[in-house]
């Protein structure tokens, strides 16, 4: 008779035990990299996450994705460098110390502003680091680097030198993409289109002729530097007007003519170019060689125009109305039609880019598009098609990058400028790292022997130094002997909407500097939505998802759990019901474990059987450990990390937990406990039970310490009547190994072997312990107990006799039964079974 079990009253607390075991990898040093160690090196170009603003759930998101395969390195086999750092310089760390402290930067000294940009760094970065160490980021923090320090500033100013002694860096003025409200050039790739609603406007333009022209427009407020009209030549209703000359409501005589990039579509078919209206206008300037009219200045706003003073001072927007007013009462307007229109905005604030002049610092990046898309090829992309992302973004590049940013809080670009010849003057490189807005250029101009210098004030752009990311590894003082020697690193991990900037800039960079690619491999993440198209972002507050405050909830695991249930490079919605799929797996690991470790108190850790020496049952079941360990490597192996974790609970809900441990609890409690057969199934659960825990590991990293030091002890006489014990110092699989964390075990996730009498015969009692069961269901409709005292098993030949006899003794057990037939379906013999199963 098989003992009924006790219930589980004994419940794993998270609360204090995720914080107990974060402490004991830190004071074990469990992740610190060790340049020494014999084993492959896998390396990692961890994302530095920008200090804008409070951690969200999107970073869990993605970084957790990042730390599972980290894990699941280390486990495989590798020496795993993970590091971390901070970028903390830039725009976005200046716009949250202006609103963090309800300052503003350009009304305070440099030196105030940057001591304050330096204490909420500080202050964010702490924050940051706790937060990753709550969710048990497997990182090594002494490699941790931050993007405005001394060396990373060193580093980010010396490769400004060098490419621009290799000709790769130039100053010129141009048109650049420029944000009024930031008050800083920008680069290409942060624009982001977003639709807005809009008006499309119809002017009228006169001819010569006395007739008019309908211009259509959503920027009526450019209309004073208007200096062509363009129509496509295959319009038969202007193609009489092209040479000819119209002149604006404002009074502009231009000309009229004709180009295939204006849309048949499109509003009225006739557009008006105003040089910097947008990048369209751009081309036809330097196409036609047009006149440029510049009537916006750098602080948003309209200047002192001839054809329309009254705009002078006012904003875009204010402009717009302003101007809309007089046209309607002059009659110049035929029509207004309200559209939807995509519109290109500053990515960090969200404010409609304008394109003015400006003197800025450029990247040569235009001229490097064929090589660039030949260094995409060399790498593996994860999932493969983010790589015709990346290409395609390349391929529609059609600015050189602008480094330069009228801002404050960065890394000053280390140069002087000669009023004179106006010669760039750089200085030695043993002067950095330096600020030219403090240090003074003491010599005359080497170009033209002036003595009149000024500094350059602007920053780099941010990504100019995190695409040195890399680098920054590379050098790392704790790399020992492989100090320099990294290049290419192993991974990048980081999410698809920087592709078109930190892919591609670090890409740009190694090209220059080592003519090869950083990183072998890329694993492209999406990002976590509260809603439907809403992205969990610093931008919007984070949403009501905190992380903090979802860990104190739910726990840390729970929160990796449901974070790694993405596919790999899409986008998901945040699901309670996940984290909860989470808990409960964290609790069956718990109560499993608490049971395999009962039925383990006689038995000697130390035993050893051969496999071709176990039950039947038992064999299947490390057949199938095997093979679940062999699929999830596989899916490892191309970072399908959700793929691995639902290999695993297949094999974890339904073979291990609703299976195994069922039909070995006849063998478990039987009356001799020396039998060979409970000895094998002893053996078993203690094998499969620790695979269990290293396979789920990189996932749930607290649980499965926790119950690597496990111990169980037998506090009263009836079955199930004890306690649970974990501490760092102890372990029933902690002895096993002999290792100190389950973290530091090796596990071969890439070894499958199977037997295939083990395979045909399982899957046949798989089927017979189903119709068992539902049987034994559908006659417990008023809830008593069942009893099968014979069961017979119709085989349809002597092969599934020969595959099901081994199991026999395992599915009397799950059965219940006193005796388990195994006969032929042509076998006519009335066994007077209680139930009869058709194999």
């Amino acid at each position: 008779m098989i003992p009924k079990e006790k219930p589980q009253k004994e419940r794993y607390d998270f609360s204090s035990r995720e914080p107990y075991w974060q402490k004991f990898w830190e004071k074990e040093k469990t992740y610190e990299f060790d340049p020494n160690l014999d084993r492959p090196l896998y390396t990692i170009d961890t994302p530095p996450p920008t200090i804008s603003g409070s951690l969200h759930l999107g970073h869990i998101f993605s970084y957790t994705q990042t730390e599972v395969i980290s894990r699941y390195k280390r486990m495989a086999g590798f020496n795993v460098r993970y590091p971390f750092g901070f970028d903390d310089n830039g725009l976005p760390t200046e716009r949250l110390v202006e609103k963090e402290l309800g300052v503003k930067a350009r009304s305070m000294s440099l030196d105030e502003f940057r001591n304050d940009c330096m204490d909420v760094v500080k202050k964010y970065a702490g924050e940051f680091r706790s937060l990753w160490q709550s969710v048990g980021l497997s990182v090594d923090w002494r490699l941790d680097f931050s993007t405005i320090s001394d060396e990373v500033r060193h580093l980010s100013q010396q490769n400004f030198l060098n490419l621009y002694e290799k000709g790769a860096i130039y100053r010129k003025e141009a048109p650049s993409l420029y944000c009024p409200e930031c008050r800083t050039s920008i680069a290409q790739a942060e624009v982001e289109d977003k639709e807005r609603p809009s008006v499309f406007y119809d002017l009228l333009f006169s001819m010569e002729s006395g007739d008019k022209i309908t211009i259509a427009t959503t920027r009526p407020e450019l209309l004073p530097a208007c200096v062509a009209v363009l129509v496509n030549p295959s319009d038969k209703r202007y193609k009489d007007l092209v040479g000819k000359t119209a002149t604006s409501p404002l009074g502009n005589a231009v000309k009229i003519i004709a180009d295939d990039l204006v849309s048949l579509e499109k509003g009225s078919g006739a557009v008006m170019c105003c040089t910097f209206g947008d990048e369209t206008d751009l081309q036809w300037v330097r196409k036609y060689n047009l006149p440029t009219r510049v009537i916006i200045d750098e602080f948003g706003k309209i200047k002192d125009i001839k054809n329309a003073p009254y705009l002078k001072g006012l904003t875009i927007f204010q402009a717009r109305e302003e101007i809309i007013k007089r046209l309607r009462k002059d009659g110049q307007i035929a029509g207004e039609k309200e559209i939807n229109h995509s519109v290109g905005t500053h990515e960090r604030c969200g404010t409609p880019v304008e394109i003015i002049p400006r003197t800025q610092w450029f990247v040569k990046i235009l001229d490097k598009k064929d090589a660039l898309i030949k260094m995409g090829e060399k790498i593996k992309w994860h999932p493969p098609y983010m790589q015709k992302r990346y290409e395609n973004w390349v391929t529609n590049l059609k600015w050189d990058w602008c480094i330069s940013r009228e801002r404050f809080f960065g890394i000053p670009i280390p140069a002087y400028i000669c009023n004179n010849c106006e010669s760039v003057i750089l200085p030695k490189a043993s002067e950095l790292p330096l600020d030219p807005r403090e240090k003074k250029y003491e010599q005359a101009c080497p170009h033209c022997n002036g003595t009149s210098v000024k500094p350059e004030t602007v920053v780099l752009d941010t990504w100019f130094t995190s695409a040195l990311t890399p680098d920054i590894n590379n050098q790392h003082d704790l790399n020992g002997k492989i100090k320099g020697k990294i290049l290419p690193m192993s991974l990048r991990p980081q999410a698809h909407d920087i592709i078109r900037t930190w892919a591609v800039y670090t890409i740009l960079m190694s090209l220059y500097n080592h003519e090869d690619i950083p990183w072998s491999e890329v694993m492209i993440s999406g990002h976590v939505l509260a809603k439907q198209g809403e992205k969990i972002s610093k931008k919007t507050g984070g949403g009501k998802y905190k992380p903090q405050e979802l860990i104190n909830e739910h726990s840390a695991d729970a929160i990796r759990y449901a974070m790694c249930q993405a596919a790999l490079g899409k986008d998901a919605f945040y699901d309670e019901a996940q984290v909860a799929n989470g808990k409960k797996l964290v609790t069956k690991l718990y109560n499993s474990g608490k049971f395999v470790l009962a039925n383990l108190t006689d038995f000697d850790r130390t035993t050893k059987i051969e496999e071709k020496n176990l039950n039947a049952t038992d064999r299947w079941i490390l057949q199938r450990m095997r093979e679940t360990a062999h699929s999830m490597g596989k899916e490892f192996e191309e970072y399908e990390f959700s793929k691995a974790l639902a290999e695993f609970e297949k094999f974890f809900w339904n073979d291990f937990t609703d299976n195994y441990m069922e039909l070995v609890k006849g063998r478990l409690y039987s009356e001799n406990k020396t039998s060979v057969e409970r000895k094998s199934a002893q053996f078993t659960l203690q094998e499969v039970y620790l695979g269990v825990l290293k396979m789920i590991s990189p996932f749930l990293p607290h649980i499965t310490e926790e119950m690597y030091h496990s111990e169980y002890t037998q506090t009263g006489e009836k079955l199930f009547e004890g306690s649970l014990k974990s501490n760092s110092e102890n372990g029933y699989f902690y002895a096993v190994e002999k290792v100190k964390s389950i973290h530091s075990t090796q596990w071969d996730f890439l070894k499958g072997e199977s037997d295939e009498q083990i395979t045909a015969g399982s899957a046949l009692m798989i089927k017979v312990i189903t119709d068992i069961r539902r049987n034994k269901t559908e006659r417990s409709v008023n809830r008593s107990p069942v009893t099968l005292q014979r069961i017979v098993l119709r085989c349809s030949n002597k092969t599934q006799i020969d595959n099901l006899r081994d199991f026999v003794i395992d599915i009397t057990s799950i059965g219940k039964s006193q005796e388990v037939i195994l006969a032929l379906t042509d076998d006519k013999k009335d066994y007077k079974a209680d139930l009869e199963i058709k194999v």
